[in-house]
């Protein structure tokens, strides 16, 4: 995070499968809204990517959306928030 901003909390790490993290339209709203009533006004979303896809009638050049019933690859996540000044949210 650049200069200027503060963390204020870390979430441990949880196992996210890619249909949850691609697949929704707004996956971390609720890490937003405890995140804000923190005080923070940035959310830093960390993933590493733990199990790689198996399905092979699902490439990894095709998006989870395109493969129904397909949880995806899986990634580490970890969730941090941070309160950062104006000039550092630019």
């Amino acid at each position: 995070m650049p200069e200027g901003c503060r963390l204020i909390a870390t979430k441990p790490p949880v196992e996210m499968p890619e249909i949850d993290l691609e697949g929704q339209k707004d996956p971390f709203r609720t890490e937003r809204n405890e995140a804000a009533a923190s005080g923070a006004n940035a959310l830093l979303v960390l993933s590493r990517m733990t199990i790689s896809r198996h399905d092979f009638e699902c490439p990894g050049s095709s998006p989870i959306t395109d493969c129904p019933g397909s949880f995806g690859a899986w990634y580490r996540v970890r969730i941090e928030s941070y309160a950062c000044s104006p000039d550092a949210l630019q």
